[in-house]
Order: structure tokens, then sequence, then C-alpha cells
């Protein structure tokens, strides 16, 4: 038996996350379902499957920004999961994540999307072994074992590259940008958290940007990479180690007296 459960969505929060992401993406309910439950499958198995989906999942109203996304090298796109422990307790508070985007690298052009989750969690290889996504998990296994839900998204739907590379990504325009704010704000209304936690600046500025009363706690993005930030907040070496004892000692108390 699995020791957490992978976006067992409670009530009408599956049905209503849906009608936010059918904001965005053209892609029926059905087919978002059958990707949560293929992932809750292979969420203790080896390996890292792939799921795709065609270009065409996504159009802008913007024709001068849709031929950017048609000419991209590679699109990335994240759907929304949750993760809490496996022990029947029930009426779990829920804490949520704030990422950036769903990042992609490719040395060769990618014409159809892959779908996966904010940081790959669905994946045990990302959560166990991966160099970048295992700090991920570590941070977020704290909540999870201290009996906290865990809601996990980006703040913006879609990352697009430029056309001759797969590495730096095009800007979204100001109209996606604010379609995708509106929609974060409609996410947090479905799952009400306790608390919002963003990782990084621009899930930081997209929260501030919000009408919402929700307790927010701001992290540097947790990036391996990231040391600097995270020396400098911490006040000691930036290690796996000591960033987890960090988060601890830090996300805890704050959490524990809402």
């Amino acid at each position: 038996m699995s020791q957490y459960l992978f976006s067992q969505f409670k009530n009408n929060e599956f049905k209503n996350l849906y009608h936010q992401l059918a904001q965005v993406f053209t892609i029926s309910q059905n087919q978002i379902s059958e990707f949560y439950e293929t992932m809750r499958k292979e969420f203790e198995e080896e390996g890292c499957t792939k799921h795709t989906f065609s270009r065409n999942i996504f159009h802008s109203s913007n024709e001068s920004f849709q031929q950017l996304y048609d000419n991209a090298w590679i699109i990335g796109v994240d759907i929304p999961s949750i993760l809490e422990r496996n022990d029947q307790t029930l009426n779990k508070k829920t804490i949520a994540i704030l990422g950036q985007d769903p990042r992609r690298q490719s040395d060769t052009r990618v014409e159809e999307i892959e779908i996966a989750t904010p940081y790959a969690l669905h994946s045990k290889y990302c959560r166990e072994k991966h160099h970048s996504t295992r700090l991920y998990f570590d941070l977020i296994q704290v909540l999870l074992d201290n009996g906290y839900r865990v809601y996990l998204t980006d703040v913006l739907k879609i990352w697009i590259s430029q056309d001759n590379n797969g590495k730096h990504s095009i800007p979204l325009i100001k109209q996606e940008r604010e379609r995708f704010r509106k929609i974060l704000q409609l996410e947090l209304e479905i799952f009400e958290p306790l608390a919002v936690i963003t990782w990084g600046k621009v899930a930081n500025k997209a929260v501030h940007s919000l009408d919402s009363s929700i307790k927010h706690l701001e992290f540097p993005h947790p990036s391996p990479a990231n040391h600097h930030s995270w020396t400098k907040i911490m006040g000691k070496p930036s290690t796996r180690t000591n960033r987890i004892e960090y988060w601890q000692e830090e996300v805890l108390p704050l959490l524990n007296n809402l």
C-alpha cells in the first residue's frame, strides 16, 4: 500500500478544477480524469512514463501569440495535483504550494506536449532519486507527514520555448497572464487552503495580485542550483539537510498557529 495518496479529490474538487482547466485547454473531463487515474496507478512504479497530447490543446485569441505557440520548439503543460498521507485521516487541512511554470527542455524539436504535474511528483523516480525534484519532495514531505494535504499548481499554465531551441522561453503576453491569474484565484477558492506557499519571485508576485486573505508564506525557489538565495535566508550553507531543517523550523510553527 502506498504511503501517500495522489490526487484523491474530494466532493466537487475535481469537477470544479476541470472547469477551470477547460478555460485554458481544449480537453474533455474524461481525458483529464484518465490522466489522473493513470498517474495514480503509476505512482509507486519505477521509471517515468511520458503522457503526451496534441498541441491543439491550447488556443490563444491573440493571433501573434498563437503563432509563437505553434512554432515553439517545445511546450510544457502541468496539471495540478494534490498529495496526502494514506492514513485514513479525514478533514486534513490543505496547504497550496505555487510554482512558476511547467518548464521543459529538449535538444530536439518536440511536436506533442508532454503533460506532467508540478515537479513531476507523480513519478516515484522524481520523488526519490532525481537530483532536483527529490529536494522538492523532501520539503513537501515535511508537510504531508505533519498531517496536511498539499495542493501543487503553477501560476502560469503553459511554458513555451523559442522556435529555434528548447532551452529559452518566450514570455507570455499580458492577456494570457491575466487569464491564468483569474484561474489561480478560483483554484484557491476550490481547495480553500489554510495557507499559500510560493516558491520563487513569479509565484510570489502572482499571489500579491490576487484578491485573497489567505496566509501567504514566501520562499526562494527550491532548485538545487539556487544556493545563494537559500544561503542568504538560512545564514548557513545551502545543503539538502540544512534546507529541510530550516523549512521545518520556519514553516511548521507558522502553520500550526493558523
